[in-house]
């Protein structure tokens, strides 16, 4: 349902208790001025590239996408690799006293592994979905597969081609 904030809508259906407004008057002329002054916009971005890349193949530090619309994703598939060999590095030989120091180690994972090892496992399915075969892969708005490339704006311009679009 949508509803202007300044609008008595009841606040339960059958209701007699009317809704007071959130901000009041001053309140609004306050925020008006960082209103004007601030730089957003609701609109996605034009072309969504997702790059799906291992460390032999490492993503540009930096994409000259002047004047384009692009929002790059990377998705590193190496996460996997790189956890296995903490969890298994120097393991005793003994299967149990193996998989009790690999369960310490997971444990003790810091955030920022957690967050690497999500990232990881979102960027393995995403490629599972798309149905990649091989890496570097850039998908663009969900509809064209490129092979081979790490530039986002390359990747975009070759898409720009293959739609039928204005070079950039």
């Amino acid at each position: 349902m949508l509803a202007r904030l300044n609008d008595p809508a009841p606040s339960q259906s059958g209701s007699h208790f009317w809704r007071r407004p959130i901000v009041g008057p001053l309140a609004r002329l306050a925020l008006l001025p960082v209103l004007l002054t601030c730089q957003f916009s609701i609109a996605d971005p034009r072309y969504q590239v997702e790059l799906f890349t291992t460390a032999a193949h490492p993503p540009p530090a930096h994409h000259n996408a002047t004047g384009e619309d692009i929002q790059l994703t990377v998705h590193d598939l190496d996460g996997l690799a790189r956890l296995n060999a903490i969890l298994s590095h120097q393991l005793p030989p003994q299967q149990t006293a193996a998989k009790a120091m690999a369960a310490t180690r997971l444990a003790a994972l810091t955030e920022r592994q957690q967050a690497d090892l999500r990232a990881t496992a979102t960027g393995l399915l995403a490629a599972q979905r798309y149905g990649l075969t091989r890496y570097p892969a850039m998908v663009i708005n969900g509809e064209a597969v490129f092979y081979g490339l790490i530039d986002p704006t390359e990747a975009v311009r070759r898409y720009r081609r293959w739609r039928g679009e204005a070079e950039l």
